[in-house]
């Protein structure tokens, strides 16, 4: 009798089997030996100051990324191959308790880089990034902090809360081993950037890249200029990608939704560029696939994923 092993094939059914993120082996934590990044969710959208559903932004990035294989026959290159990437499962938030929740992903993202492997947190709002840089930082003496978001997200706090989605950049800032000169936001526009955000910025040192700023001198100029300064004097990079920076035609699945963002062409080419430039530990977040019925959002979330992690690769 002839038997049949589904998984030796070359071709399957996409929607089959259990959802990890790229198909990737489902990995503890603590048993990662030859693995060199680790995808972690973080369903956290505690905090929010747009509209909610990012919690469940992990889950659907794990279906859509089915869709996605890890071979570029454009490069002919072959992601799985030069990077062995395990989904590590979600982080176990804690949604009463936004300081605890910050916590338990430092010390995750801590965890993972002091192995040597490159953490990726899928989430999730913004405010995940507070615990994350945090673990980051960690890990090296000095690390910059480079953020791809339509907003500044520099409030000092939200009515005395430390941890919301539109206060990571100025967290960032406070972190010991962080030079504000080392904080740098990229792709700023709208109409969503209160005055004493922008006060906020330049107080602290902040540096930004406006839209306009952006088109005048050219993306690719522009994100290599970001990730100059950024990177100056630093022993890493850490690198937060807020996906309400694309334009909303083309990634309407999000809390905030911006006109006038990066195409997703552009977005591809920002995120290749983030990933050469090696760093330390990457997010994704504001994916609230709740607004985009079509998947078209968390597609695109996952392309930018791969063009980062094909970055680490030097392609």
């Amino acid at each position: 009798m002839t038997t049949f092993d589904a998984s030796r094939t070359e071709l399957r059914v996409i929607q089959s089997g259990v959802a990890t993120f790229f198909g990737r082996p489902l990995a503890d934590p603590g048993h990662l030996d030859g693995v060199r990044c680790a995808i972690a969710g973080i369903p956290w959208d505690e905090g929010n100051a747009g509209r909610n559903g990012a919690n469940m932004g992990p889950r659907a990035f794990r279906d859509v990324s089915s869709w996605f294989l890890g071979y570029d026959a454009q490069r002919d290159f072959d992601l799985w191959e030069a990077l062995p990437t395990a989904d590590v499962g979600d982080i176990p938030v804690v949604p009463p308790n936004a300081e605890r929740t910050m916590q338990l992903i430092e010390e995750h993202v801590r965890s993972v880089r002091e192995r040597g492997i490159l953490p990726l947190s899928v989430g999730g709002n913004h405010a995940l990034a507070i615990g994350a840089a945090r673990g980051a930082a960690r890990t090296v003496p000095r690390m910059g902090y480079l953020s791809v978001d339509a907003h500044l997200d520099t409030a000092p706090s939200w009515a005395g809360e430390i941890y919301s989605s539109g206060c990571p950049t100025m967290r960032a800032t406070e972190i010991p081993n962080v030079d504000p000169a080392n904080v740098v936001v990229f792709g700023v526009h709208g109409w969503l950037n209160p005055r004493d955000q922008v006060r906020a910025a330049a107080e602290a040192g902040v540096r930004w890249f406006g839209m306009d700023q952006i088109e005048e001198n050219g993306v690719e100029r522009s994100i290599a200029e970001a990730i100059e300064q950024a990177s100056d004097g630093v022993d890493g990079l850490y690198v937060s990608f807020d996906l309400d920076s694309v334009d909303a035609s083309a990634f309407p699945g999000t809390g905030t939704p911006e006109p006038g963002g990066f195409s997703a062409r552009e977005t591809f080419k920002i995120a290749r560029a983030l990933g050469r430039a090696h760093p330390i530990a990457v997010d994704l977040v504001e994916i609230a696939p709740m607004y985009d019925l079509s998947g078209i959002s968390t597609r695109l979330a996952c392309g930018v994923a791969l063009e980062i992690l094909a970055g680490v690769c030097s392609r």
